[in-house]
């Protein structure tokens, strides 16, 4: 099995490079793996204590980030490299304030790769956030004496480990050291394959810290503060056309203030948003427009979202009709409730809040105005619920993850 594991994974490597020719994402992840070991070269370790943080992309590096600044503050001296597997980590992890020692793509999941690269990165442990378990890199990992954790885990009975035909990819979690999860259901699919007791321990997930961390470094946006000028504020979060079309054909009756930050922010996609919103203003354009009388407004810009956040009543996230349900706990940090499509299932989270009753599930035109009129009812009490909320389920690090 291991042979033929390793044989896909060369030929999808081929693969990758061929799509590479015009495929702009592909091409990204292509051209990367070739710098990957130039860049160990020049970041050889300079320290005996080296922690290596392996985040799929820039959501679990986000996930991460507590922990990493949770080593680094129990032992400044170390040292912290991390490695991505999509082009959105790469791009990104820059905007996040941390400065790893050294950044890199994952090579393929081979065996001459992987001995190379556990022995460039010469780390004594290695962090895999949330999901990324790869055979070859564990054999090697535990060949070479590096312990291994994973954290905030997070597994679902449809994965490859739980089919009668994945024994070969159930060894590879056995192979991890420690495994931090986020719920009981992760830890029983664990038990279920051999995984023992002393080696999981239900931690939940990291990015609640990271979101609260964000939250606490907030600057104010004072176009933001000028369009709602006290008034509720809906906001689309990372929206698709799903989710504004949704919006458009309740507008007439929606009184409130709107802002819209689509996830597609193409020229493409702007142009219809204006066609389709003629009225509504773009932020990158704003000069001296008197804002307090516009109703909608665009966020065209990265980087401003999770901020804006400060400013709205009620957030309605997008891919929740499509299986890729954006990021809930940003806007639930500040206490917003939670709109989002019916299609959630593999974002725990989101059933946490409908459980509470923080969130609702939309279908159409009018359960979206059904739920508006009921968050938008004594908005600010229950604002405050909710932040309680997600203070509480901060991850308490455990101290065997830091020293």
């Amino acid at each position: 099995m291991g042979l033929l594991y390793s044989f896909s994974i060369y030929f999808y490597h081929l693969l990758l490079k061929l799509v590479a020719l015009w495929h702009p994402k592909a091409k990204l992840l292509n051209d990367g793996r070739k710098e990957t070991f130039k860049i160990l070269e020049q970041n050889p370790p300079s320290s005996n204590k080296r922690y290596w943080f392996h985040c799929a992309s820039l959501g679990e590096y986000d996930m991460a980030l507590p922990l990493i600044e949770a080593c680094v503050a129990a032992d400044p001296g170390i040292e912290i490299v991390v490695s991505f597997y999509s082009p959105s980590g790469m791009q990104h992890f820059h905007k996040r304030g941390f400065v790893p020692h050294a950044v890199f793509y994952l090579p393929p999941d081979l065996p001459s790769s992987m001995r190379r690269l556990v022995q460039e990165v010469g780390a004594t442990r290695l962090y895999l956030l949330k999901y990324e378990f790869w055979p070859n890199l564990l054999c090697v990992a535990q060949n070479a004496s590096v312990e291994v954790f994973s954290v905030s885990t997070l597994l679902r009975p449809s994965q490859v480990y739980f089919k009668w035909y994945g024994g070969y990819f159930r060894k590879a979690l056995q192979r991890v050291s420690y495994f931090g999860v986020q719920n009981e259901a992760t830890q029983n699919l664990l038990l279920s394959v051999g995984v023992t007791h002393e080696k999981i321990e239900i931690i939940g997930d990291l990015r609640f810290n990271r979101v609260l961390e964000a939250k606490a470094k907030a600057k104010p946006n004072s176009i933001i503060a000028q369009f709602t000028q006290g008034q509720d504020l809906l906001i689309l979060g990372s929206s698709w056309p799903t989710e504004e079309a949704l919006l458009y054909d309740l507008l007439s009756q929606i009184n409130c203030k709107i802002l819209i930050a689509p996830h597609d922010l193409s020229k493409t996609h702007l142009n219809q948003l204006k066609t389709q919103f003629p009225t509504a203003l773009l932020f990158s354009n704003l000069k001296d427009t008197n804002l307090s009388e516009q109703q909608i407004l665009i966020l065209d810009t990265i980087g401003h979202l999770s901020a804006a956040y400060q400013y709205g009543s009620v957030a309605f996230i997008g891919g929740g009709f499509s299986g890729s349900l954006h990021n809930l706990l940003e806007p639930a940090a500040y206490g917003l409730p939670l709109l989002f499509g019916p299609k959630h299932q593999k974002f725990p989270e989101a059933q946490q809040f409908l459980d509470l009753g923080y969130a609702k599930e939309v279908t159409n035109a009018e359960s979206l105005k059904e739920a508006l009129q009921v968050f938008l009812k004594d908005n600010q009490q229950l604002r405050t619920q909710i932040e309680a909320q997600v203070f509480k389920m901060q991850v308490k690090i455990p101290f065997k993850l830091v020293n």
